[in-house]
């Protein structure tokens, strides 16, 4: 099954109510189809009435982010985006026809939305990614915020060229060729297909003359209007009619397939309904054959799918089927009814506050309360019936669906495996099947069930299991008894203990492997008990080098073990399995086994990097005696002239985020900076770099700020190109040469993730690259950045990107100076002033007084000889 992403029309964006439409469930994605909906100013909330899929990561909030909308300025731009791709129907839409049908029923349906918000909960999907939900949220809203930023421009520009896949976000239309194909994809119906909407009503009853009749959604008429009464349509199509007092059924396509001749008539239940003849109850099926004869005073289908229906005869109620089988004597007061879906079936006691409860099999269990009693599902279509401890029992008790005991005085049901149930009794642990079997006597201290898979036919892997079970799904237990482990397994109908109870321990280490212990010392066995390795390791773990394989660790060495075969495991691989222990909190081993799979990697390493990763490891406890340890061997690790040590030291002096105040020496720090970077350390060159930009420690100097810039990203450092990009953008002098360099940086920069959309745009356009340009200006612009905005109304105005268009280019000046950027309100000012068709004095005052309060002199425009001799015939001087 796939991941879900659900969408909701909701009152609140933070609370669930009756009225909340769940408008969307599809996998994996919002299709940037449905994206224009979202167009109004995203936010995240942690919301978990609409998180049903919980996370599984244990370090999440236990609410998940969501993301709303404004659902009126959302519903306003989603008409728009399709009104624009019908005006290019031509060269995007393969079939106009299903299209328009599309347009008509998304616009209805969103029409029909009352609740002010939309709501978009991608926790499902969350949940496949090790990232936090949060920094998956963000990405989310920034991504949808992006592409309606590229929809909105190619509506602004009426530009249907700008619907390129290449220009949406990452991932965007993945597995489409281009827009057009994904815009045609049949599975969506031109979006359509993506809403939750109800089914058209196909059919519609109509009255005339006070009769009822049936027309279809053209308006063509099915049935005349003949009958007093139409009943709903039930979900098969079929409804009740009746005329002079007598019923019958048609359906949708206007058949009357039954005609009126029974005094009532009730709905369909599967393939049977009930109908009545003077006052008896009968069933017929829907060629209006009788199945079972006119002699009840009621029946009423159980289940409601047409298998089993309660009856009264003679003012006494109990249970027949479609045979007309007696299942429960008519013996009853009340009906009998099924509020489990048909595990159990119950009638009241006349006089009394109990039911008699029956089983699947209309096999009376017990009289009592029903909500002590537990049915468990089990195979062959059947059921298992606990009686819980209660006034009316005095201990559990576990029937078959034939109410015959199986087992009692037991405490509890431990674990239900569906086939194995793994009970208590007197602190003691046994394993019953689904038959009732004792498998395990109460002999037990602790019987748990391993989370093993196998990869291999089981007879191949064990090949005393007979034919008739090598099918089934082995289930492996480990045992326990005293202070002794053993393993157990059972598949089908053979069950047998695999080992004895010999080990002192066993863990899972994978899907297909278990570590044992035996006298403090630990191995690998199989599921099957078959060892794979020596009992002979001081510990064993999981390992992140392939998911078939383990850590062993034994004399300050540590051997990776895969299928039988032992090696020497891979220092720069452990360390990474360490360093991400440690970031989730020891998750995968515990601290103690850290340490020691540390100390293997130290031991081989030069003694500046051994005391590098005792230091490190140290600092993430963050504990204040500790991080004096770590400092200390730091500073021994510097003695050694160890370059990542001097950085990681100087990071501390440096104290950025105030965490060491009392390490806190900015001269110290960038001295040794300059010593890891003089070491060769590319991040010390980098940070030295940082030293000479701030001022830190040592008084700014921009020679030597490149410098060492451009030393770190010569060395491979690729962060260090945003800076250098930054230096020849800002600080060099303003030449075609060192815009060209500052390209080529930010360039880099970008590849790297850095948000250069801004410098980008300014760059091209100042280069004279309009294309390049307009595509930086237009992210920059969705990021709300006031440059982009007033650049973009100079393309505009000027018809650079498109024709001229003096509404679209007012629009993005008035954006660009209500993001900060005062230099648009001139070019406000001149269009009131002078564009023709587009003078405003009242305007052109108005962003006058915004020019002089800002400082800007208005520019008085000179005068051409036409315009003069034109004042001169004008009357003007």
């Amino acid at each position: 099954m796939s991941h879900r992403v659900y969408l909701y029309n909701t009152s609140e964006p933070d609370a669930y109510n009756d009225q909340s439409i769940e408008m969307m469930e599809w996998g994996y994605e919002l299709s940037i189809l449905l994206h224009p909906l979202l167009v109004s100013d995203g936010r995240i909330i942690a919301d978990s009435n609409f998180d049903v899929h919980l996370s599984f990561n244990p370090e999440e909030p236990e609410d998940s982010p969501v993301l709303f909308y404004h659902a009126a300025a959302g519903i306003e731009n989603f008409k728009r985006f399709y009104n624009f791709i019908e005006k290019y129907q031509d060269e995007l839409i393969n079939n106009t026809e299903a299209f328009q049908l599309a347009k008509e029923n998304l616009f209805k349906y969103l029409d029909g939305l009352d609740q002010p918000y939309f709501l978009l909960n991608a926790s499902d999907v969350f949940n496949m990614s090790e990232e936090t939900h949060g920094d998956q949220a963000q990405e989310w809203l920034e991504n949808i915020r992006y592409n309606n930023a590229i929809l909105t421009n190619a509506m602004d520009t009426d530009d249907v060229s700008q619907l390129k896949l290449s220009l949406f976000s990452k991932f965007t239309g993945q597995g489409f060729t281009d827009f057009k194909a994904l815009l045609n994809y049949e599975a969506y119906d031109y979006g359509w297909a993506m809403i939750d909407h109800p089914e058209p009503e196909d059919a519609e009853i109509f009255e005339e003359n006070g009769l009822k009749g049936l027309k279809d959604g053209t308006g063509k008429i099915l049935i005349a209007p003949v009958y007093e009464h139409i009943y709903d349509f039930s979900y098969d199509d079929i409804a009740v009619v009746s005329t002079g007092g007598q019923f019958g059924y048609v359906n949708k396509s206007g058949q009357e397939f039954i005609k009126p001749q029974f005094d009532d008539a009730f709905d369909f239940e599967g393939d049977y309904a009930a109908v009545v003849k003077a006052d008896q109850y009968g069933l017929i099926d829907k060629k209006g054959s009788v199945v079972l004869d006119f002699q009840y005073q009621d029946l009423t289908d159980i289940l409601s799918d047409g298998s089993y229906f309660t009856a009264r005869l003679n003012n006494k109620w109990g249970v027949i089927d479609i045979k007309n089988t007696i299942l429960i004597p008519f013996e009853h007061e009340e009906s009998i009814t099924s509020d489990d879906y048909g595990s159990t079936f119950t009638t009241p006691v006349p006089d009394k506050e109990t039911k008699l409860i029956y089983t699947n099999r209309f096999v009376l269990l017990t009289q009592g309360d029903p909500h002590f009693v537990n049915s468990f599902n089990i195979p062959e279509e059947s059921y298992l019936y606990e009686l819980i401890k209660s006034e009316n029992t005095t201990e559990n008790l576990l029937y078959n669906d034939q109410a015959q005991l199986l087992i009692s005085g037991y405490e509890k049901i431990k674990e239900n495996l569906y086939t194995i149930f793994i009970l208590k009794r007197q602190k003691k642990q046994g394993l019953i099947n689904y038959k009732g079997e004792l498998l395990l006597d109460f002999v037990y201290d602790k019987i748990e069930k391993l989370d093993l898979v196998l990869n291999e036919p089981i007879q191949l892997l064990y090949p005393v299991i007979p034919d008739e079970a090598k099918d089934e799904y082995c289930t492996f237990f480990k045992t326990k008894k005293g202070k002794k482990y053993g393993i157990y397994l059972s598949v089908g109908n053979f069950n047998q203990q695999i080992t004895e109870l010999l080990y002192d321990k066993i863990n899972v280490l994978n899907q297909t492997t278990l570590a044992i212990q035996q006298n403090g010392l630990w191995g690998i066995v199989n599921p099957f008990g078959k060892s794979q390795s020596p009992v002979i390791y001081d510990f064993i773990i999981s390992s992140n080098d392939h998911e078939d394989s383990c850590y062993a660790y034994k004399d300050n060495k540590v051997y990776l073990i895969n299928q039988e075969k032992i090696t020497d495991a891979d220092p720069q691989i452990l360390q990474e399995y360490i360093d991400s222990n440690n970031e989730y909190g020891y998750y995968y081993f515990n601290e103690d086994q850290a340490t020691h799979l540390q100390a293997f990697i130290n031991k081989g390493l030069p003694p500046g990097d051994s005391l590098y990763n005792q230091a490190k490891a140290l600092l993430t406890t963050a504990k204040t005696a500790d991080v004096a340890k770590a400092v200390r061997l730091f500073q021994e690790a510097v003695a050694l002239n160890h370059a990542h040590s001097m950085n990681d030291l100087a990071l501390i002096y440096e104290d950025a985020d105030d965490l060491y105040p009392e390490y806190k020496n900015e001269e110290a720090s960038f001295q040794l900076f300059l010593s890891s970077a003089k070491a060769g350390s590319v991040v010390g060159m980098y940070n030295t770099g940082i030293c000479y930009s701030a001022g830190m420690g040592i008084p700014p100097d921009e020679l030597q700020m490149c410098y060492w810039y451009t030393k770190a990203f010569e060395a491979g450092y690729q962060p260090a190109a945003f800076k250098l990009g930054t230096y020849y953008y800002d600080v060099m002098p303003r030449t075609h040469e060192n815009y060209e360099l500052a390209l080529k940086y930010y360039l880099i920069a970008e590849r790297e993730g850095e948000n250069v959309n801004v410098e980008l745009g300014w760059l091209y356009n100042h280069l004279g690259d309009t294309v390049k340009a307009l595509c930086y200006l237009v992210k920059a612009a969705a990021d709300n950045e006031s440059y982009a905005y007033w650049q973009l109304g100079t393309y505009a105005q000027d018809g650079i990107e498109m024709k001229v268009n003096i509404p679209l280019a007012i629009d993005r000046y008035k954006k660009a100076a209500e993001s900060g950027y005062e230099e648009a309100n001139l070019n406000l000012f001149e269009v009131y002033t002078y564009v023709p068709g587009f003078e405003n004095k009242i305007l052109a005052e108005e962003y006058s007084r915004k020019l002089k309060a800002s400082g800007f002199e208005i520019p008085v425009p000179k005068q051409t000889l036409l315009d003069k001799f034109i004042n001169i015939f004008k009357g003007k001087k």
